[in-house]
């Protein structure tokens, strides 16, 4: 390898330094891996080897002639030399005789594919190394290479913040998550912006949040910009100090994944305070001298190609709201105030113009007004000059307000998408009966018809007599751990808000419309949850059925202001909202009066068991199922206790024992009162002992059990017949279960008797 390029590398990565602090410790880490005494990193300079980095040795440099490491560099290759004294050169070399090194093993060092020295151990031992071991020493030389590039690459960044420290202009990165995060700043912010570095980067103050509520918005429009895919920005925000106002230029570029989402921002901000205030004045004392508008609806434009400026007429300055005297004619000041998302449009379209691919130039796009509002203009133009070689030399056209006709077509075409999605949430929710899943089909749509960033849609339910809004559908945001809980509450259907003392809370707690284009000024602001993108503007719009508010629609972050149009035009999505609710809340009504109705039709008024009916109904699918078995029960002399003590008494008896049963018998028995002093228990999965024992405590508890009834004390006792279901029909075993009931009446009652069917 020629000298003079290893040299060229060498200065490149400033390796004319003395030894490397890091590098020394690496060596040690080295020596220790492979038990070695001695470690080195040599650079070849000229005739000298250099000890960048060492370890067991003294000496800062020594020749390169007769060094090991001279055949690994001319050779450009590991050499391991097991003992130096077998070998034919080296070992006649005084340190080999004098026994103060026999083994030695050398790898190249590379720096742009170009040996600039060595990293190799010794030893005063003769030695072997493994191929594991050689792979390693090879690859710990590609380490040291990594290291000595990032040492070179970490001074030429601290040389590049500081001349950025000392510069008028701050540079700023953002990352981009699911709102801005500031990554770094430099230093000088404070000198140029006067803003406190550390409470900028300990998130403590915020750059965004320093700026007026006005610059805020500005500030919000160029990230709204970034997000739809705009790669650069520029604008000019006012920073409120609480003595002074400072002025910024702000020139930001954005960057995107693989995907195409937005990444991360890099922004330079420079101190335009001056230049905004000779602008002002100038603008003011120009309004005091300004002159008649031209009676003409049409502007006028004319473009010089070589000298790019622009030569317009009064009526175009107009349009918007730009002093004609001040008017800048260069391409840059028109392309600025053109919509960030119709700029590529409009450039396409002039350059097929300029090519001669139209004929004539014609485009509809947005420009920004003096006071910040976007009119739309329709411009007509074609060239009217051109060189010897056919080259354009002059554009010259027309400009149009067409606002309100624009206007007008977009509401239309949104009014057609409006009745599209609302259709579309009904046919949602008819496919599935799944509200929730309907609102969160719509919840997109909602938010590209309303130009917003976030939105939600709730319903308002009533729980322990408090109100509370159940959230159909959100913009779904990781912020942080705490906010990752209710996004997880949110996919399991189980996010509620209850707290309503704060902005979209004003909309429940009033039932009216909210609209807030300043959110941080309105009086029930509290803030954003920690970790929560900024909201700029705000809109909750509140769902109501018969006068009553049944939820709400919550809107965030449009890129102009929110009005009373846009509630206005969103008020057919609400009412079909508020039907929607309307009719769930029937469907719950009817589903509930049902369910009651099949419970009375179901259940005895008196006992509050199953009755003869119910006991039917489930008996019929049990046919044939092992060890089920049927009990039939009555009350002995029950007839007797009504004559004696009259009905209410037996009432009272019937209770009595029904409860008992309730409270004794296991929940997967099924108990029925069949009519009269009558009852019947179904048990399953359950042996004869078993259904025995139980009928036994059964008995005896009601034969102990005094009954309390119109001032008396009654004991009763009953009488229980018990027949195996097994391979018989439903009927058949409660005629045997009823049969042996009949015998242990005949034999005193009191008993239990088994059917011995």
């Amino acid at each position: 390898m020629p000298h003079n390029i290893r040299r060229k590398v060498i200065e490149k990565y400033d390796l004319e330094s003395h030894a490397d602090p890091a590098l020394t410790t690496l060596l040690k880490s080295i020596a220790t891996l492979f038990d070695i005494p001695i470690a080195l990193v040599t650079i070849a300079r000229g005739q000298e080897l250099h000890l960048h980095a060492r370890l067991g040795i003294e000496a800062v440099s020594v020749p390169v002639e007769g060094a090991f490491c001279t055949d690994v560099i001319n050779e450009e290759r590991l050499i391991v030399i097991d003992d130096l004294e077998q070998h034919e050169r080296f070992k006649d070399f005084d340190v080999v005789k004098q026994d103060q090194l026999r083994f030695y093993a050398g790898c190249p060092l590379r720096m742009d594919n170009v040996v600039i020295g060595t990293v190799c151990i010794m030893d005063t031992k003769p030695r072997t190394l493994t191929e594991e071991q050689q792979q390693a020493l090879s690859q710990l030389s590609d380490f040291v290479s990594s290291h000595l590039t990032l040492v070179n690459e970490h001074y030429n960044l601290e040389a590049e913040h500081s001349l950025l420290d000392s510069s008028p202009a701050v540079l700023i990165r953002w990352r981009f998550r699911s709102g801005i995060e500031l990554q770094s700043i430099t230093r000088n912010v404070e000198d140029v912006l006067h803003l406190n570095y550390e409470k900028l980067m300990s998130k403590e103050l915020h750059f965004e949040l320093s700026l007026t509520p006005e610059s805020q918005d500005e500030f919000n429009f160029m990230l709204q910009s970034h997000l739809s895919g705009v790669q650069t920005t520029e604008c000019n925000l006012e920073i409120a100090l609480p003595h002074r106002k400072i002025w910024v230029r702000l020139l930001s570029k954005a960057f995107y994944s693989d995907t195409g989402k937005l990444h991360s921002i890099q922004a330079i901000a420079t101190d335009n305070t001056e230049h905004r205030y000779i602008e002002h004045r100038l603008n003011e004392a120009n309004k005091q001298m300004r002159l008649l508008l031209e009676a003409s609806e049409l502007g006028t434009w004319d473009y010089d190609v070589l000298t790019d400026t622009t030569k317009v007429n009064h009526r175009w300055c107009d349009i918007i709201g730009v002093d004609y005297e001040f008017y800048d004619g260069s391409t840059r000041f028109w392309q600025q105030r053109i919509h960030p998302a119709d700029v590529t449009q409009v450039k396409a379209l002039i350059e097929a113009h300029m090519k001669g691919e139209t004929s004539i130039y014609s485009a509809s796009y947005r420009m920004r007004h003096e006071n910040g509002d976007w009119i739309w203009i329709e411009t007509y133009g074609r060239i009217v000059e051109r060189d010897g070689n056919n080259t354009p030399l002059r554009l010259a056209g027309t400009h149009r307000d067409i606002t309100e006709r624009k206007i007008a077509e977009i509401n239309q075409t949104k009014q057609a998408q409006l009745l599209g999605f609302i259709n579309k949430a009904r046919a949602a929710y008819l496919d599935n009966n799944d509200l929730s899943g309907a609102c969160q089909q719509i919840l997109p749509e909602l938010i590209d018809i309303a130009d917003s960033q976030f939105a939600f849609i709730g319903q308002v339910v009533i729980e322990d007599d408090r109100r509370r809004l159940f959230i159909h559908a959100i913009s779904e945001l990781s912020w942080n751990a705490a906010s990752e809980a209710l996004v997880d509450l949110y996919k399991g259907r189980k996010l509620y808000f209850d707290s309503f003392d704060n902005l979209f809370g004003s909309v429940i707690t009033t039932g009216k419309n909210v609209i807030s284009n300043q959110p941080a000024n309105h009086t029930a602001a509290r803030g954003t949850p920690t970790g929560h993108p900024p909201i700029y503007r705000f809109m909750g719009l509140p769902i109501e059925v018969q006068g009553e508010l049944v939820g709400m629609i919550g809107l965030a972050n449009k890129f102009g202001h929110y009005t009373e149009e846009d509630a206005n035009f969103l008020k057919p999505l609400l009412d079909a909202l508020g039907g929607l609710f309307y009719a769930i809340e029937l469907e719950k009504a009817r589903s509930a009066a049902e369910d009651m109705l099949q419970r009375m039709a179901m259940t005895d008024a008196l006992s509050g068991l199953n009755n003869r009916r119910s006991f039917y109904d489930y008996a019929a699918n049990l046919q044939n199922a092992p060890d089920t078995y049927y009990a039939m029960i009555d009350i002995d002399h029950f007839k007797k206790v009504n004559d004696t003590y009259g009905h209410d008494a037996g009432d009272d008896v019937i209770r009595h024992l029904s409860q008992v049963l309730k409270d004794q018998l296991s929940q997967d028995c099924f108990i029925a009162r069949m009519g009269g002093e009558e009852f019947c228990i179904i048990f399953e999965n359950q042996g004869p002992d078993q259904v025995h024992q139980q009928l036994e405590n059964l008995r005896q508890t009601i034969e102990q059990d005094a009954i309390e009834t119109n001032g008396h004390n009654l004991t009763v006792s009953i009488s229980i017949g018990v027949a195996e279901l097994a391979q018989k029909s439903s009927d058949s075993t409660l005629i045997d279960a009823d049969k042996a009931l009949y015998q242990a009446k005949q034999q005193g009652r009191n008993q239990i008797i088994w059917s011995d069917t």
